[in-house]
C-alpha cells in the first residue's frame, strides 16, 4: 500500500523544500482512483476481477512522492538524514495503522469464534512488525493454508512492502552521494543510475520468480521493489522533461487506459506480478508525468480529491469491515445491501481517522525527535501486547480442547448411519472434535523424521509404514490428501487387530493426484506431481503390494481449492487410466475410494454458530455431488481386479450429508476429521477386503 498522504515535511526538521509534485492535485485523484478499484474488487471482485492493481497503482504513486522528496533534499544538502525521514513516516503512518489494528483486536475478541484467534492475532502481530508481506508469503506455500480464510489484516502485506523499502533506499541514496563526490560530484545523476539498477534487478527478479512460485512472489518486497523504483525514476525525470500539451494528454490517457483496463481484464489466474504487472505500473507513471492535463484536471475535482485525502485511512479500514461483515453473515460474499453499508462505514471511519488520528499526530513534531522514535516504539509495543493477550489465552484453551478428544460409545459417528445396525447417538452430548479444533484433526502422517502426507521419493524404503515388517500382506496407500485422510484407519489395523496380517505403506502427497497427465497454474503446467507419480509407480510396482488404495479430489475440487486445473475433464481421465493400466498390467490389485461429498462452506466454523442446531450446517447430497463426477471412479471402470469403494451411504442419509453424524464432526475444511475417519474402519477395511 503506497503511503496515501503527500509528506509534510516541517522546516524545523526538513531541511529540504517540499518539492512542487507533492501539491499535486491529480496525485491525490489517483489515489483516490486507487483506492476505488482495491474497494470495490474487495466488495464483490466479479465486478472487477483485476482490482487489485490498485495496490499496484499506490506503489508507483508512494515511489514517485517519497523518492522524489528524498532526491529533493539530496539535491539540495548532498546527503539524505535519516533521522528525519523515519520521524516523518512515523508521524505519518503509524497512529493510524496502529488505531485499526487495536480496533481489529477488539472485534475478533468480541465477534468472532475463539478457534480464529490465533491466527488473526499471529497477523496482528506481523502487521505491527511490518512482516505481514513474509508471513503471507510463507502460508502461501501452506497447502493447508489454500482454503483458509483472510484474516483482517491481510491487506497490511503491502505497507510492509514499503517500510522495508524505504529501509534501503535512502541508504542507497546516501552511499550514491558519498560516491559522487568522490568522483564528480554529479549526485542527482548517480542516483538515478542507482534507483534504475535497483529497479531493472527487481523486475527481473519478479518476472523469474513469478513463474517459480507466484503465491509467494505476490508478497516478498523484492518482487515488487521494481514499482516503487518506476515511481521515484519518473519523480526524477519529471523536471528533465518537457512534452507539449497534446502528447500530456495522449500519455495521460493512454496511462489511464493501462490502469482501467487491467483492472476489468486481470484475474488471479495470472501469474502476478511478474512482467504483467507493467501495465499498471507504467499507466500510473504516464499519468504521473503528463500534467496539466484535462484528466488531471478531472482528478482534481473537490470529491474526488478528498477521497485521496482519506484513501489512506480508506485502505486501512475497509479490508476489516468486509471481513468482519463477512463473518457475521456467514457467507461468502455480501449481498448489495451489506456491500453499501460496508462502504458507507468504511468511508465514515477512514474520515474519522483522517480528522482524528492523521492530521492530529502527522502536525505533531514532538518536543524532540527522539520523542517521535519513542512514540513510535510505544505505538508497535501496544498493538503487539494487544495481540499476544488473546492469542495466548485462546492457543491455551484449543489446547485443552485438541487434547480431549476422544471417542466412546456416545460417540458412535459414521456407525450411526450404518445401514444394517447402526449405532444409537444420543441427544445433548459434547461434539468431538470439539468445532474450535475440528480443523486440526487431521490424520496421521508421521514416520520418524518423514511427513508421509509429502511423500518424497528420496525417503528411505521403509519410510512412511506402519505394521509388522514381516506381515502376510501389504497395502499401499496412493493419491492426495482425500487419500490420506483414510490412512488412519489402516494404520490402526495395521498397529492393532490386523497385526502380523497387514502392513500399511502411505505415498501420498498433498494437492497431487495420482495421475500421469500434469494440472496446469494460471495456464503453466504444474509438473511436480506427474513426475513424483511417476517415479512412486515404479516404486510400487518393485514393491508389488497386495492391494493398492488409490483416492483423489475432483477437478472441480483442483480448481475450486488450489486454482489448478486440466484443458479438459479427459486429459484427467487420461492421467488416471495411464496409471490403472500400469497397474493392471503388473497384476497389483486396485481399490480406488469414492471421493467424500464435498460440504457446503466451512462447516467447523459454521457449527461453532449453530450448536445448537447442527443440522443448518448440513449439505444437500445433490448439492455434495454436484459437478461432472468423481474423475478416479469413472476411470477405473472396466480395468481387471479394479474395485470401487462407496462410502456415502456412512456420510449421508435422505437427501442430506450432516456436519454431524454420530455426534462426531463429520469435516474439517474440505476433508473428514481425523475422528471421523477412525469411525469409518468397519465399513472401509470390510469392502477392501480386510476384514
Amino acid at each position: 500500500m503506497a503511503t496515501l498522504s503527500a509528506e509534510r515535511p516541517s522546516p524545523a526538521l526538513d531541511p529540504a523544500p517540499r518539492p512542487r509534485h507533492a501539491l499535486r492535485g491529480d496525485i491525490q485523484g489517483l489515489r483516490a482512483l486507487a483506492v476505488g478499484i482495491v474497494l470495490l474488487y474487495h466488495l464483490r471482485p466479479s465486478w472487477l476481477p483485476g482490482g487489485f492493481v490498485g495496490v499496484d497503482v499506490f506503489f508507483v504513486i508512494s515511489g514517485f512522492l517519497i523518492i522524489g522528496t528524498l532526491i529533493a533534499e539530496l539535491r539540495r544538502t548532498g546527503t539524505v538524514s535519516l533521522r528525519d525521514f523515519y520521524a516523518r513516516r512515523i508521524r505519518r503512518l503509524l497512529p493510524a495503522a496502529t488505531a485499526t489494528l487495536l480496533a481489529v483486536v477488539a472485534a475478533v475478541v468480541l465477534l468472532l469464534p475463539r478457534s480464529q484467534w490465533p491466527k488473526i492475532m499471529r497477523e496482528v502481530v506481523g502487521s505491527a512488525l511490518n512482516a505481514q508481506n513474509w508471513l503471507l508469503a510463507v502460508l502461501s506455500n501452506d497447502y493447508g493454508h489454500a482454503t483458509a480464510d483472510a484474516s483482517p489484516v491481510q491487506h497490511y502485506w503491502s505497507l510492509a512492502v514499503e517500510e522495508q523499502f524505504y529501509l534501503v533506499i535512502p541508504l542507497l541514496l546516501i552511499a550514491t552521494a558519498a560516491f559522487a563526490r568522490r568522483l564528480d560530484g554529479r549526485t542527482a545523476r548517480y542516483a538515478v543510475v542507482a534507483v534504475a539498477l535497483v529497479t531493472v534487478a527487481s523486475f527481473v527478479f519478479s518476472v523469474v520468480y513469478t513463474r517459480i512460485d507466484h503465491g509467494a512472489a505476490y508478497f516478498v518486497t523484492p518482487t515488487r521493489m521494481w514499482e516503487l523504483g518506476i515511481g521515484g525514476l519518473a519523480a526524477m525525470v519529471l523536471h528533465r522533461v518537457s512534452l507539449p500539451r497534446a502528447a500530456r494528454e495522449l500519455l495521460g490517457w493512454l496511462g489511464f487506459a493501462a490502469v482501467a483496463f487491467s483492472a476489468v481484464h486481470y484475474t488471479t489466474d495470472l501469474q502476478f506480478p511478474g512482467w504483467v504487472a507493467a501495465v499498471p505500473v507504467l499507466g500510473t507513471a504516464a499519468m504521473l508525468v503528463a500534467t496539466g492535463t484535462l484528466l488531471g484536471r478531472l482528478l482534481s475535482v473537490r470529491p474526488v480529491r478528498y477521497t485521496g485525502d482519506i484513501s489512506y485511512s480508506l485502505y486501512l479500514w475497509h479490508w476489516p469491515v468486509i471481513v468482519v461483515m463477512l463473518e457475521l453473515s456467514d457467507n461468502e460474499r455480501l449481498s448489495k445491501k451489506e456491500m453499501l453499508a460496508a462502504a458507507v462505514l468504511s468511508f465514515a471511519l477512514a474520515a474519522l481517522s483522517k480528522r482524528f488520528v492523521e492530521d492530529p499526530f502527522r502536525r505533531n513534531r514532538f518536543r524532540r525527535r527522539r520523542g517521535t522514535y519513542a512514540f513510535g516504539a510505544v505505538l508497535v509495543v501496544v498493538s503487539v501486547v494487544a495481540a499476544a493477550a488473546p492469542w495466548y489465552a485462546a492457543a491455551r484453551t484449543l489446547d485443552r480442547l485438541a487434547n480431549s478428544m476422544v471417542l466412546d460409545a456416545d460417540h458412535p459417528g459414521a456407525m450411526a448411519f450404518d445401514p444394517r445396525a447402526p449405532l444409537p447417538a444420543p441427544a445433548r452430548v459434547p461434539l468431538v472434535p470439539d468445532p474450535a479444533v475440528a480443523n486440526e484433526d487431521g490424520p496421521y502422517g508421521g514416520s520418524g523424521d518423514a511427513d508421509c502426507h509429502v511423500y518424497l521419493l528420496t525417503l528411505p524404503e521403509d519410510a512412511c509404514s506402519w505394521g509388522e515388517p514381516t506381515a502376510q500382506k501389504t497395502l499401499v496407500l496412493l493419491g492426495d490428501s482425500h487419500a490420506a485422510q483414510y490412512s488412519t484407519p489402516l494404520i490402526d489395523f495395521a498397529e492393532g487387530p490386523g497385526r502380523g496380517r497387514w502392513k500399511v505403506k502411505a505415498m501420498t502427497r498433498n494437492g497431487c493426484p495420482f495421475t500421469t497427465v500434469p494440472p496446469s497454474e494460471a495456464g503453466w503446467p504444474f509438473t511436480v506431481c506427474s513426475e513424483q507419480n511417476l517415479g512412486v509407480l515404479e516404486r510400487v510396482k518393485a514393491l508389488k503390494p497386495d492391494l493398492v488404495v488409490l483416492s483423489g479430489m475432483s477437478r472441480e475440487a483442483y480448481e475450486s481449492d488450489l486454482k489448478w486445473t486440466w484443458n479438459t475433464r479427459e486429459d484427467m481421465l487420461r492421467g488416471y487410466r495411464e496409471m490403472l493400466a500400469a497397474f493392471s498390467v503388473a497384476d497389483i490389485p486396485v481399490a480406488v475410494v469414492k471421493d467424500l461429498p464435498r460440504p457446503d462452506g466451512q462447516v467447523p466454523r459454521c457449527l461453532e454458530r449453530n450448536r445448537r442446531d447442527v443440522a443448518a450446517c448440513g449439505t444437500s447430497q445433490a448439492e455434495a455431488f454436484a459437478g461432472e463426477g468423481d474423475p478416479l471412479v469413472e476411470a477405473a471402470a472396466g480395468f481387471p481386479r479394479t474395485t470401487i469403494v462407496d462410502l456415502t451411504p456412512w456420510y449421508c442419509r435422505d437427501g442430506v450429508c450432516p456436519a454431524v453424524v454420530g455426534n462426531v464432526v463429520v469435516y474439517r475444511n474440505n476433508h473428514v476429521t481425523n475422528l471421523y475417519s477412525r469411525t469409518l474402519a468397519t465399513p472401509l477395511l470390510s469392502r477392501l477386503g480386510m476384514i
